[in-house]
């Protein structure tokens, strides 16, 4: 019962760690391919029971074809995104992304928006998200430790389907060496995507298929990652992944709204 509990914790509070801070970048390094832009956030966390102001680093990599002029500065093909406090790695992701026009600025100035994310969470994240506190116990899943991967993918106009993998363990418990694949569809309020209005229930798979193209596309989004390059996304594992959720038999890649 536990370790159902978890797994439904995972899609309570699924959204990125990234998205609850308002992060000051101070510094750019030009590189032979990327641009690579350091800031800062801050945060009030409860470590041992007492509140502690907490300083999280973020390390941010886009294209060097990216446009630095102040309208298309914020739209980048590809943005990589590692987050940190005190040398220690809390969270990892990567985005392709569509530039639009952005909501909150005036006439012309452009965006990007995710149609394709990945999440990598480590240990320590927890200390930082009681939320999260039981992935110090957990099984790394990939080489780097990651404790658990998402995925994000867009479909239709206003969801998003969300891919999770965990590797809990239940030796303990009598329950084997348990390793988890799950999905869940997230219907939102806006073609944006930034308000979520309602979830589908999370639907388990032991598929080999999807658990070989799973693997694949987490494993090449982490040499993109340590190579600051763009990830190339095949539309049959797409297709593939989405086998998980029955409703999504017909659905297309959403690259683009």
């Amino acid at each position: 019962m536990r370790i159902l509990l978890i797994i439904t914790i995972f899609f309570i509070h699924g959204e990125a760690f990234a998205k609850e801070f308002k992060w000051k970048f101070k510094e750019r390094i030009n590189h032979d391919n990327y641009y690579e832009s350091i800031g800062t956030g801050v945060k009030k966390v409860k470590i041992d029971g007492k509140n502690k102001r907490i300083k999280f680093k973020i390390t941010e990599y886009y294209p060097l074809s990216t446009e630095l002029n102040e309208k298309e500065g914020r739209c980048k093909d590809f943005r990589i995104q590692e987050i940190s406090t005190e040398d220690i790695i809390l969270e990892k992701s990567y985005s392709l992304n569509d530039c639009l026009p952005c909501i909150d600025k005036g006439s012309g100035h452009m965006c990007s928006y995710p149609y394709f994310e990945v999440f990598y969470r480590y240990d320590k994240y927890g200390i930082y998200d009681s939320n999260f506190d039981f992935l110090s116990r957990f099984k790394d899943v990939t080489e780097d430790g990651a404790k658990q991967v998402i995925f994000f993918i867009n479909i239709g106009s206003r969801e998003k389907v969300m891919f999770n993998e965990t590797y809990p363990g239940a030796e303990s418990l009598g329950l084997g060496d348990l390793r988890f694949f799950s999905s869940q569809i997230f219907k939102y309020n806006t073609r944006l995507r930034k308000i979520r209005s309602e979830r589908s229930k999370v639907k388990k798979t032991q598929s080999p298929v999807f658990e070989l193209v799973f693997n694949r596309i987490k494993d090449n989004t982490l040499n993109n990652i340590e190579n600051k390059t763009k990830l190339n996304i095949r539309e049959k594992d797409i297709k593939i992944l989405f086998t998980a959720e029955p409703s999504l038999s017909v659905t297309k890649f959403q690259t683009r709204d």
